[in-house]
C-alpha cells in the first residue's frame, strides 16, 4: 500500500513540475553538447608496436627466455616513460620543429600498453594534432631501439608497426558527455522540483485540504466566468427595466 501511495505521489509530483524538469534536462544536454563539440579540445591516439626478444641457445631454454622477455616489458615501460628515453626523443623532435612542449608535457602524453603473455607492447601517444602524435610515437620508438641496447644489453628490438595519423579523435567521448549531461540535467530538474514542492505553502486543490490538512470535504462552489452573450442579455434587461421605470414615473397630462 505504501509503495502504491509513493508511486502515485511521484506521478503527481512529475505531472505538476514536468515543465521545470524538462527545461533542466534540456539545459544539461545543451551544456554537455557545447562542452563536447566546442570547448574540450579533441585528442588523437597514435600507437607504435615494438617487439623485444632474445635468441635462445637451444629449444630447452627458449620457453624460459620468452617468459623472461614478457616479464621484462614492465622494465621497458619504465624506461620509455622516463627521461632516459624521452629527453633524447624530445631533443630530436624539437630540432625538427615537430614538438615544442616540455619534457613533463611529453611524459603526460606517452603511455605503454601490452597484452598478457605477449612479447609485443605498444607506445601510445595522445596529442591534439594527429600528425604530430604519430611523429612523437615513431621518434620515441626509434630512440628506445637505439638506446636500450646500451642500457639492458638487448640488441634484438623490432618495430613491428609504425604509427600513422589517426582519422578520428578518441577524446572527448561525445556520447558519454551527452548521456552525462542528460542524467545530470534530469537530476537537477528533480532537485529543483523538490525544492519548489518543499517551499510551496499554497492550497491548489481540495486534495491538499483533505490529505495534507486532514479536513473534511463538505462540498465545493464552482467559479463561473461571465460570457459575452450573458453580459449583453443582462445589459438589455437592465435597459428595459430602466425604460419601464421612466414610463411609470412620467406624469400624465390632463
Amino acid at each position: 500500500m505504501d509503495q502504491a501511495v509513493n508511486f502515485t505521489f511521484f506521478i503527481r509530483f512529475v505531472r505538476k513540475y514536468w515543465r521545470g524538469i524538462l527545461l533542466w534536462t534540456i539545459g544539461g544536454l545543451l551544456v554537455a553538447g557545447a562542452l563536447a563539440f566546442y570547448v574540450v579540445t579533441p585528442k588523437y591516439k597514435a600507437s607504435v608496436q615494438i617487439l623485444v626478444s632474445r635468441h635462445a641457445q637451444d629449444a630447452a631454454t627458449q620457453y624460459a627466455t620468452q617468459q623472461a622477455d614478457v616479464q621484462m616489458i614492465t622494465t621497458y615501460k619504465e624506461l620509455i616513460t622516463n627521461q632516459v628515453i624521452l629527453k633524447p626523443a624530445q631533443e630530436v623532435l624539437a630540432a625538427g620543429s615537430d614538438y615544442d612542449g616540455t619534457l613533463g608535457l611529453l611524459k603526460n602524453e606517452v603511455s605503454v600498453t601490452s597484452n598478457q603473455n605477449s612479447q609485443v607492447f605498444s607506445i601510445d601517444v595522445l596529442d591534439t594534432n594527429p600528425q604530430r602524435g604519430a611523429k612523437i610515437a615513431n621518434q620515441i620508438a626509434q630512440t628506445f631501439k637505439d638506446r636500450v641496447k646500451d642500457i639492458i644489453k638487448v640488441n634484438n628490438v623490432t618495430i613491428v608497426s609504425t604509427a600513422t595519423p589517426a582519422q578520428s579523435a578518441v577524446s572527448p567521448r561525445r556520447l558519454v558527455y551527452l548521456a552525462a549531461g542528460l542524467l545530470i540535467g534530469g537530476l537537477l530538474g528533480l532537485f529543483y522540483a523538490g525544492m519548489r514542492a518543499l517551499t510551496d505553502r499554497c492550497i491548489h486543490s481540495s486534495y491538499d485540504l483533505t490529505n495534507e490538512l486532514k479536513l473534511n470535504n463538505l462540498g465545493q462552489v464552482n467559479h463561473q466566468t461571465k460570457h459575452l452573450h450573458v453580459d449583453k442579455q443582462l445589459r438589455h434587461l437592465q435597459s428595459k427595466q430602466t425604460s419601464n421605470l421612466d414610463v411609470h414615473r412620467t406624469p400624465k397630462r390632463i
